[in-house]
């Protein structure tokens, strides 16, 4: 019979007094006299580990709005918003809807009507015939308001808020169900519970209080676990697995810098200074104690120029461009921003460069988002890129690893046009993985840039997602040993 502890006796006595052996109990009702949560907690996983208990591990789910779920619920969903003003107005111009639905809620209704079959045609959202859409509506919003009873009566539903930004969050509980085995209910009568001296001290020698005390045994046999060797983390290893592949491509590698200024941030790639992204509730401001002077001066000019006035053909934003705005310290929101000076120094065409570096965003961390990410960004400046390069890349990348069925959505996004969101298909579940597009030429021949680029930018995270099976991207950064040894660090 396997040695226990005092704790551990007092776990065993009391599960053979209130079950016996064939009946489970939770652990959160097991309450010996004297022990707190922690000590049963420990009891129980050496219990388990000697056989004389059974643990089986069971996963709680829950469901809650979040503060952009409620206010949601409130006004309406994006998608319901736009598709009540297209049906107002007939048809409607994309531009005019994103404008009055806002930046980030405009960018929802299109991706959201998208999947439900309204696509932009012309610049124009059209839901005539559409009608039976709003039963869709009316159900996703019962579903929010009935939460959280109504995640168990709707999967589908549920599965669909959970693919969503920042609408419903989802919080985890195990709960660890315990039975008392033979071995175990033998064992409990025979235990003692008084406390027992695990270690010889000075004290305990010199006072003689050792004398008639009850000693633990030890086992100077028992084998010693072995220690496994270093192993790369996953995140890691597939980043590494990132570059190589763009390595043999024939892609360059380029790198940036956490901290940039808003000026190549956001003001290159022509998102005007009143977007919503540039809130303080979507990005990380840095407050310097001194100025840091702005390189390279003359494009501050360049950003002028074509915020107020744009480029050749194509309008501006046409409004009062602000230099101290474009001054402002950020800490990265996106890797493009690497994009914008590497192009900007190798204006010589053809240009295929690729980087995987962290990221930062000001959101809600969720099981599909983190404040702190990797991204994969990418680049094609050439004669000959078009969106048909960017698809043929695309499937290229994700072919080698592993993954064939890719969608192509159309989005919304200031700097590109087209622009397309990559979603992966994989066991019958799609993932969106990030954004992609052609850079408009208000972005670009500002810069000196004579041909088309197109470009795009990749969630690490999401994709290590996929490859190891997790349900929440959270997983990913846990520091459990035994966890992390589990994944194959091969394709």
């Amino acid at each position: 019979m396997p040695e226990v502890s005092p704790s551990e006796a007092r776990v065993l006595k009391f599960l053979a007094g209130k079950v016996g052996v064939q009946k489970s109990l939770s652990e959160t009702e097991i309450l010996p006299d004297g022990m707190n949560e922690r000590e049963v907690s420990s009891a129980i996983s050496w219990l388990d580990k000697k056989e004389l208990l059974l643990v089986e591990r069971k996963e709680h789910l829950s469901y809650a709005l979040t503060d952009e779920g409620k206010r949601f619920l409130e006004t309406g969903l994006p998608e319901e918003m736009a598709f009540k003003l297209a049906a107002k107005k007939g048809d409607i111009p994309t531009a005019e809807l994103i404008e009055e639905l806002g930046g980030k809620d405009g960018k929802i209704a299109i991706a959201q009507l998208a999947r439900l079959g309204i696509k932009p045609s012309g610049g124009v959202v059209s839901v005539k015939g559409k009608d039976s859409l709003k039963d869709i509506f009316r159900k996703r919003t019962l579903f929010l308001s009935g939460l959280p009873q109504s995640a168990a009566s709707d999967p589908e539903l549920l599965d669909h808020f959970r693919k969503r930004e920042d609408i419903i969050s989802e919080k985890k509980r195990m709960e660890r169900i315990v039975t008392l085995t033979d071995a175990g209910l033998k064992l409990s009568g025979q235990v003692s519970t008084e406390d027992q001296v695990s270690e010889i001290t000075p004290d305990l020698l010199k006072n003689g209080t050792w004398r008639g005390k009850d000693f633990r045994r030890y086992d100077l046999n028992a084998p010693v676990e072995r220690i496994n060797s270093a192993v790369f983390h996953p995140i890691t290893f597939l980043k590494d697995r990132v570059r190589r592949i763009f390595l043999e491509m024939g892609f360059t590698e380029m790198t940036g810098h956490y901290v940039e200024y808003a000026g190549w941030n956001m003001d290159a790639l022509f998102i005007p200074q009143d977007h919503p992204a540039r809130d303080m509730q979507d990005t990380f401001y840095i407050d310097a104690d001194r100025e840091i002077p702005f390189e390279d001066k003359e494009v501050l000019k360049i950003f002028q120029e074509a915020h107020e006035k744009g480029v050749e053909e194509y309008s501006g934003w046409g409004y009062h461009w602000d230099v101290e705005k474009a001054k402002q310290l950020v800490l990265r929101t996106h890797t493009t921003v690497s994009t914008i000076h590497y192009l900007y120094k190798h204006k010589d065409a053809p240009q295929a460069a690729f980087s995987v570096e962290k990221v930062f965003r000001h959101e809600s961390v969720d099981w599909k988002h983190l404040a702190e990410l990797h991204q994969i960004e990418g680049t094609y400046y050439a004669k000959d890129a078009s969106l048909s390069t960017l698809f043929w890349l695309m499937k290229e990348f994700y072919g080698r690893l592993g993954f064939h069925d890719l969608k192509f959505i159309p989005s919304y996004y200031p700097y590109t046009e087209p622009s397309l969101d990559v979603v992966v298909k994989i066991n019958g579940k799609e993932m969106e993985l990030g954004g992609s597009g052609v850079f408009r030429p208000e972005v670009t021949r500002p810069l000196g840039l004579k041909e088309p680029v197109v470009a795009w930018g990749l969630g690490l995270e999401r994709l290590a997602m996929i490859y190891y099976g997790l349900d929440d991207i959270r997983d990913i950064y846990r520091t459990d040993i035994d966890w992390l040894r589990k994944f194959p660090l091969k394709f």
